[in-house]
């Protein structure tokens, strides 16, 4: 079997998590002879740090109460085997398997035997050690009628057919008796037995729906705009494990489902024509980026408040960055003039680290505000290239767009906004929660800000 160095190691998981490579094409580079192996590496370097590199000897001992903590662990979570290893360290998941077989076979004092050779034994204690088989057997046979007495007087009192009652007298009787031996006598499947436990409703899975419903509406309550998606990862993160699927079915049932993005409204345009300066569209829908302030966005739209007339709108412009989705500034103001847009461009700017060592990229369409020469201006004193999208193509901005629907169905659709005062607080109040608060899913249910100190901290 081939060992790798944890140099190696090391250098191999930095390079995935700095850059756009996949595990496939980082495996056929190094000459590692498997995808997989460099998956491992990166979830046990994301699970343990620089620890979790470190060459593994298979040979190495466990005690009795460590295997059975980890059987116990894995039950309770119910963990697959490869997760289970990565959360104990351990190198071999075969390993796991080996356990929880000896512990179903022999039961838990199995697990506390040493390893060896066994001695060879004197005549004498072979004939010992076959009376006490003969005395095991008996035992085992004892055992058996008796799990089929109990059972037969249990099963007596129920309905005909119905499997989860034959599983919920199964795990009555795991409280005296071995799983194997309970099934033996049943004539079930042992994945049958797992599937309905698991899937099959009880009292104590009501009691666990209760709790979920629970916590739904507390989302619900706090972040009314989140669909089931954004919901779910939310109860990933109160520990709950949870399917998304599971979820949609429980908010359809108590119609929380969102209805925040189905509102449209019209489209603001501030193209006046050829005012100044149109640069090339350098971005050309390339909106992804695996480093921080490198390809930043930005537009201008229009919001209502009140009554919705032509005298109740306002206009909000912000820098959106392409890395994580974080505003790294924006504004509120009744005119959409030049200065309105530079004032957000210079908030970004500051946010914007001295020492970065690739040049910044800011995109946006060709309003007059982003071909002023105060714009450009500002845009060649701090050494950032200039983006724009071709004419009457919003696609090329479409991030942006995305965006603002997203903020418009959150920050003030479902809310009363009687004046322009409100709006603007509403809207501070809402991006404020959106950098640092809202969870997205391509982000590993991260807050924007979350997102970018966790990366940049793994690649230091």
């Amino acid at each position: 079997m081939t060992k790798y160095s944890k140099t190696l190691k090391v250098k191999v998981v930095q390079e995935y998590l700095s850059s756009s490579s996949g595990y496939k094409l980082l495996s056929k580079k190094y000459g590692i002879k498997s995808e997989s192996l460099v998956s491992s590496w990166v979830q046990r370097y994301k699970a343990f740090g620089l620890n979790g590199l470190d060459i593994l000897s298979p040979k190495k001992s466990f005690d009795g109460s460590f295997k059975l903590n980890v059987l116990k662990w894995m039950k309770t979570n119910k963990a697959s085997y490869p997760k289970t290893a990565l959360h104990f360290n351990i190198s071999n998941v075969g390993t796991i398997w080996q356990w929880q077989h000896t512990w179903e076979i022999e039961g838990a004092d199995a697990l506390y035997r040493s390893k060896g050779r066994q001695t060879i034994m004197s005549a004498d204690k072979q004939s010992k050690k076959k009376q006490q088989t003969e005395l095991e057997r008996l035992r085992e046979e004892n055992e058996l009628l008796q799990i089929e007495n109990e059972y037969f007087k249990k099963i007596k009192s129920l309905s005909p057919g119905r499997r989860s009652q034959k599983a919920q007298i199964i795990k009555e009787l795991r409280l005296k008796h071995k799983l194997v031996k309970i099934l033996q006598v049943v004539g079930m499947a042992k994945s049958t037995y797992e599937y309905i436990i698991s899937h099959e409703p009880d009292g104590s899975s009501n009691n666990d729906k209760q709790v979920i419903k629970q916590s739904i509406q507390m989302i619900k309550k706090k972040h009314p705009a989140y669909g089931y998606r954004r919901v779910t990862g939310e109860l990933r993160r109160m520990n709950f494990l949870v399917n998304h699927k599971k979820v949609l079915i429980l908010m359809r049932e108590m119609q929380l489902l969102s209805s925040a993005f189905n509102k449209r409204t019209r489209k603001y345009n501030s193209y006046k024509g050829t005012v100044g300066t149109v640069a090339k569209n350098l971005i050309n829908r390339r909106f992804f980026t695996n480093r921080p302030y490198q390809k930043l966005v930005t537009d201008v739209t229009e919001i209502r408040w009140g009554g919705k007339t032509i005298d109740e709108r306002a206009y909000f412009t912000c820098i959106y960055d392409l890395f994580s989705g974080e505003i790294l500034g924006h504004q509120i103001s009744k005119h959409p003039t030049v200065q309105f847009t530079t004032t957000v461009l210079k908030q970004a700017v500051k946010k914007i680290p001295k020492d970065l060592k690739y040049r910044t990229t800011v995109h946006s369409d060709q309003g007059f505000q982003y071909q002023h020469q105060d714009w450009v201006n500002i845009l060649k004193e701090h050494r950032i290239f200039q983006s724009m999208s071709r004419k009457a193509t919003c696609l090329d901005n479409a991030t942006m767009e995305s965006f603002f629907h997203i903020m418009k169905a959150e920050a003030f659709y479902q809310k009363e906004t009687d004046t322009y005062e409100t709006l603007v607080s509403q809207i501070s109040v809402w991006i404020n929660d959106y950098n640092f608060s809202r969870i997205k899913t391509k982000l590993g249910y991260k807050s924007p800000v979350e997102y970018r100190i966790f990366t940049t901290q793994k690649v230091a």
